[in-house]
């Protein structure tokens, strides 16, 4: 396993917390699956909705203005499913913890996995997928492509305690989990060893700075993307694909890759981005209960002049 260099030293008391927390998650991982995903997940999905009504307000919000022609009884409909995606979302993140290579093919399966990795063998590569089915799985595409070290880019969390229980938990052979910061310096310095690169970024956050962003229409509302990873593939020539998953059953997802950009065709700015967003929203369209819609992704505005310019 690879894991990226330690960021912080944790106390002893900060390490003990952390082996702690790991054993419960691992305890929940090896339940049979039917306690985990009919009887846990059944349970958090009764106090997410019903308890807690977990971000009622936001993700009904999020929903009346992605889509505005639909009646307010399919949107709570959409509402309803997206509580039970949600709490099998953390079913899913606690299964992952110390999954073995075997396991983790169950939980994701990749049946065009050798037309991708022929597609890709000979070259560093992009991958843009987004907060979409389990998104927890992306990096086990790594286990399907033993051709590339998977760069999984993530932002460090507050606390090191659950930073630390986070990257022992998410960290799969062939992957190197790398902090958003440092993720370009990365990359640069190791282009160019025994193994390929394939950096994976989750692009449809909200940016945590306004730099390398732009503003795109997206699910009918004005909204800012990142663009590092079209400006990397510019510069280097490098292939983006977009990942994506349909969800098979609960807990277990097939993944699909298409081809954003070539690294050879002359495209114009923000183009690649626009491809990734397009994507994202057909996706999101076709299923919309398996996207983060408790997540505030709206809370940038454009100005008059960034409108016109998008």
């Amino acid at each position: 396993m690879a894991r990226d260099n330690n960021r912080y030293t944790l106390t002893r008391w900060q390490r003990l917390r952390v082996g702690i927390l790991y054993g419960m998650c691992r305890f929940v991982a090896i339940l049979p699956r039917w306690v985990r995903y009919y009887l846990l997940e059944e349970l958090i999905y009764f106090v997410l909705r019903y308890v807690m009504r977990y971000r009622r307000g936001v993700i009904l919000t999020n929903l009346r203005n992605s889509f505005p022609t639909k009646s307010e009884k399919e949107l709570k409909a959409i509402a309803k499913r997206y509580y039970n995606y949600l709490a099998e979302q953390f079913i899913n993140t606690l299964s992952v913890t110390g999954a073995s290579p075997k396991r983790m093919k169950q939980y994701l399966t990749f049946p065009d996995a050798e037309k991708y990795r022929e597609a890709v063998k000979d070259t560093d590569v992009i991958l843009m997928g987004g907060h979409y089915g389990s998104w927890e799985y992306f990096t086990a595409v790594a286990l399907y492509d033993p051709d590339h070290v998977i760069m999984s880019i993530y932002h460090p969390l507050h606390s090191c305690v659950i930073d630390d229980l986070f990257k022992r938990m998410r960290c799969l052979e062939n992957t190197v989990l790398v902090p958003r910061d440092e993720s370009l310096r990365y990359f640069l310095k190791n282009r160019g060893g025994d193994k390929r690169l394939a950096m994976g970024l989750i692009a449809d956050q909200n940016p945590f700075f306004h730099r390398d962003v732009h503003w795109f229409k997206f699910l009918n509302q004005d909204t800012i993307f990142a663009e590092g990873g079209e400006q990397l593939a510019r510069k280097l020539s490098l292939p983006v694909w977009f990942g994506g998953m349909r969800r098979r059953r609960r807990g277990e997802y097939e993944m699909y890759m298409e081809q954003l950009y070539d690294g050879r065709e002359p495209v114009e700015e923000h183009e690649i981005t626009e491809r990734y967003v397009r994507r994202m929203e057909q996706a999101i369209e076709e299923c919309p209960e398996l996207w983060l819609w408790s997540h505030r992704r709206w809370k940038y505005k454009p100005s008059d002049q960034q409108k016109r310019e998008a």
